[in-house]
């Protein structure tokens, strides 16, 4: 903060002072606490109070190598670099902030720089050992630690000690107290060895007033740890033991393994024998078996030609019996013939009982088509009416559009007339095939007469066997369907004297 432009600041005090504040800003910006500040969460904060060419300038100083993340060593020499600030003095603080981090970085995280037990500040030594501050300090010094603190600064050597023999037993090698305040000592010591020894006085001097309350929590943060790290050692010998007891169970399960491998080997061996033997004796049956099946199927070959030459005299016999059966054949292809005579001209009446009935379908089609033909005309009727009404409202459109639609009328008349045409020809076709339907029914109806005669007989007995309302009501339902057929048959005749009445024409 300080305006002079030399390469130093006027005193160690204010360097101090200058890089505890660079500390308090590092600690903002680190918001995830993990000891490095991200360059876009930089940049965003830095938009929010400056220009964007400024900031970017200044992340260029501090990530000058485009990281992406920057730790408190690069950010100090970033903020050095800006103010021009690299002199001796600011290399060693950075120095000693190298070791700071670089001890940070270890396995045991509970001693980072970002520890709340740290203390936020560098020039703190309520953490260090009493033995460390002997070396440094003279005794007038020592001489304000009271009662109290000597008690705890005897925990403290109880707590060491106990660390140094977990440190000494445990596999995982973490971090102790000790090392941890002589390396943070050495960072202090680093800082501020160019300065006299009375601002070192003093600075422990400020620091005194503080160490109970510091030294009361780490030592019952140090007896957390030293729990802890009791625990994990039990559970490491625990774990070693047990892995020891699992070790030699796998060794006894390999021995077993082995032993059983070499009985199925033996085993094998016998197997594989026992099958060669097996084998051998089923290859000798199979070879005696298959000389005994040559010898039977000799024999069979023998009793084949005896039963071949049986065959022979059979199939004479069997050729007369054939000639006979054709005759019977013969016989059965007449009879045969007279039923498909009979069979045809049973053919033949349901043929004709089909005629009749797509006859009247036939009839019920035209009966549509004609209504169909009435619909289209009234149709068009209604179009030149609706044409003659537009003409009258509009007469000069109206010619226009009846000019257009007589065209159109025109091209619908003939192919109405081609229409009719072809309709007439099949109706005489049709005409034709119910004439020779007719002179079939008259034979046919002439061969019934004599049923009919019986058929009259049991109508007139059931006649007499009915009673007088039987009689009403069937005769009711026979006027009804004769009045139905008669409707049917007058619909008929009209359509057909609409369209076409040269069907009604008697020919001579």
């Amino acid at each position: 903060k300080d305006g002079n432009d030399g390469n130093v600041f006027p005193d160690q005090e204010q360097l101090f002072q200058f890089l505890r504040r660079l500390k308090e800003v590092f600690d903002v910006c680190d918001e995830d606490a993990d000891g490095f500040i991200r360059v876009e969460h930089l940049v965003d904060l830095g938009l929010q109070f400056g220009q964007r060419d400024e900031v970017k300038k200044l992340t260029r100083y501090l990530d000058p190598n485009a990281h992406g993340k920057i730790n408190f060593k690069d950010f100090c020499h970033g903020v050095f670099a800006i103010k021009g600030k690299k002199c001796h003095s600011s290399a060693s603080v950075i120095s000693g902030e190298e070791q700071f981090e670089d001890y940070g970085e270890g396995e045991d995280v509970d001693f980072t720089p970002s520890s709340p037990y740290l203390g936020s500040s560098l020039p703190s030594s309520a953490g260090q050992t009493p033995q460390k501050m002997r070396q440094l300090y003279n005794s007038e010094l020592l001489d304000v630690y009271c009662s109290q603190c000597c008690k705890k600064v005897n925990l403290l050597n109880d707590l060491e000690a106990r660390l140094r023999n977990l440190k000494a037993n445990s596999p995982n090698r973490k971090i102790s107290s000790t090392a941890f305040g002589r390396q943070l000592f050495q960072a202090n010591h680093n800082v501020f060895g160019s300065s006299q020894g009375s601002s070192t006085e003093d600075l422990f001097t400020d620091s005194i007033d503080s160490c109970d309350l510091d030294i009361t929590e780490k030592v019952s943060y140090l007896e957390k740890k030293v729990t802890e790290l009791e625990s994990d050692s039990l559970a490491n010998g625990d774990l070693k033991s047990k892995l020891k007891q699992e070790n030699t169970q796998l060794v006894h399960r390999v021995h077993e393994l082995e032993e059983q491998v070499k009985d199925a080997e033996t085993r094998a061996d016998q197997t594989l024998e026992e099958e060669m033997r097996r084998h051998r004796e089923a290859y000798s049956k199979m070879d005696r078996d298959r000389n005994t099946e040559i010898e039977l199927l000799s024999n069979r070959v023998m009793q084949l030609e005896e039963e071949n030459g049986e065959m022979k005299l059979n199939v004479c016999r069997l050729k007369s019996q054939t000639e006979k059966l054709d005759q019977e054949k013969q016989k059965m292809t007449d009879k045969l013939e007279d039923t498909s005579l009979r069979l045809k001209d049973e053919m033949d009446l349901y043929r004709k009982m089909m005629d009749k009935l797509w006859h009247n379908r036939h009839e019920f089609q035209k009966e549509k088509e004609a209504m169909q033909e009435l619909i289209d005309d009234l149709r068009r009727e209604l179009d030149h009416l609706q044409l003659f009404k537009l003409e009258m409202e509009h007469p000069g459109k109206g010619r226009g559009l009846s000019e257009y639609n007589a065209k159109t009328r025109e091209i619908e008349l003939e192919h109405e007339v081609k229409r009719l045409k072809q309709e007439n020809h099949k109706l005489r076709d049709q005409n034709d095939d119910l004439n020779a339907q007719i002179l079939s029914l008259s034979l046919y109806e002439a061969k019934n007469l004599f049923a009919c005669h019986t058929k009259a007989q049991c109508l007139a007995a059931e006649i007499d066997n009915a009673s007088r309302d039987e009689l009403v009501e069937a005769l009711k339902e026979q006027e009804e369907i004769n009045f139905r057929l008669r409707q049917y048959m007058d619909k008929i005749i009209l359509a057909i004297l609409d369209h076409n009445p040269s069907i009604l024409e008697i020919k001579s």
